[in-house]
């Protein structure tokens, strides 16, 4: 098993925006938190506090220095 992708649970990550929805002032992308990974598909389980919902994205960017 490769255990390298691994993540801990409730870091924050960051999720890319489409950026065919924004226009070029906006942020490119949204702070979240990481709760696991999809099964079945390459993509982690995010959950956006702002709209208090959960999501699946393949472009994260998780920051492993600070914690919610």
């Amino acid at each position: 098993m490769d255990y390298s992708t691994l993540q801990i649970f409730s870091y924050v990550a960051y999720s890319l925006i489409d950026s065919q929805k924004m226009n070029k002032l906006e942020h490119k992308s949204k702070k979240c938190i990481f709760i696991g990974f999809s099964k079945g598909v390459k993509s982690f389980r995010l959950w956006d506090p702002k709209i208090k919902s959960s999501f699946t994205s393949r472009g994260v960017v998780i920051d492993k220095e600070s914690m919610l």
